[in-house]
């Protein structure tokens, strides 16, 4: 039924949606080793009150942080063989951690809109606010369209972690288009040293990608406070919104 040109049966069930699910993108190297500082940020985000699910796609990165060590994937769901609970794990602080990496490696491959994963993640029971996907660069533009999110690097102190996070950026910018990221800090004497170190690959990768490179605070912060606002400031600046 039409009311003046407006749709009271699309506006039923806009108000019926599940709220808007924020999509963190997390692009983890080939041959990535476990990735704590992301798990110290899921349980940051669930210490603010976030529903908050991690889709580790990156051999495990992410629930080896957790020290979980899942039978099931995300195929066993996508396959119909499991449920949602029988396929993820509760970890931690509340957050919730799904190994993807056939599944993932299998969506990314079918050529279907990454909008109908995302989707079906939202209108999960669990009612999750937060998604966070960590998997390598080609797989996670995939999901996370460059033209809308936000990669969130870690940068760790001295040579090899500065290479390592420009490499990150480097690949990211030239090979799938993404024009801005978010830098986190691990190993920083104190935030004057953060920023400093924040600030050398910021510039590096403005003059040489012509990329944004925002600071987005410290993980490894002496109190959980700091991790906390590092978790808001990715909230504020890096989360895609899931249309």
């Amino acid at each position: 039924m039409l009311d003046g040109g407006l749709d009271q049966a699309a506006g039923l069930r806009a108000l019926m949606a599940p709220p808007a699910l924020g999509v963190l993108a997390f692009p983890l190297a080939e041959h990535q080793g476990p990735a704590p500082w992301i798990a110290q940020l899921a349980q940051a985000l669930a210490s603010l009150g976030r529903r908050t699910l991690v889709v580790d796609a990156g051999r495990g990165a992410v629930t080896s942080a957790f020290g979980l060590r899942p039978r099931l994937e995300l195929m066993d769901l996508l396959q119909g063989d499991h449920a949602f609970d029988e396929v993820a794990q509760p970890a931690a602080g509340g957050v919730w951690v799904l190994r993807a990496d056939r599944g993932v490696e299998a969506f990314a491959a079918s050529g279907e809109p990454s909008w109908r994963l995302l989707e079906a993640f939202s209108r999960l029971q669990q009612g999750f606010d937060e998604l966070l996907l960590a998997m390598p660069a080609g797989e996670l533009a995939c999901l996370a369209a460059p033209q809308e999110s936000v990669p969130i690097v870690s940068l760790f102190p001295g040579t090899a972690g500065t290479v390592h996070a420009y490499g990150l950026v480097k690949q990211l910018a030239e090979g799938f288009g993404y024009r801005r990221f978010a830098c986190v800090v691990q190993g920083a004497a104190d935030e004057a040293q953060a920023r400093t170190d924040h600030a050398r690959i910021a510039a590096a990768a403005l003059r040489f990608l012509d990329v944004d490179v925002r600071y987005a605070g410290r993980v490894d912060s002496p109190d959980a406070a700091g991790l906390r606002l590092a978790a808001q400031s990715l909230l504020e600046t890096a989360v895609m919104p899931l249309h």
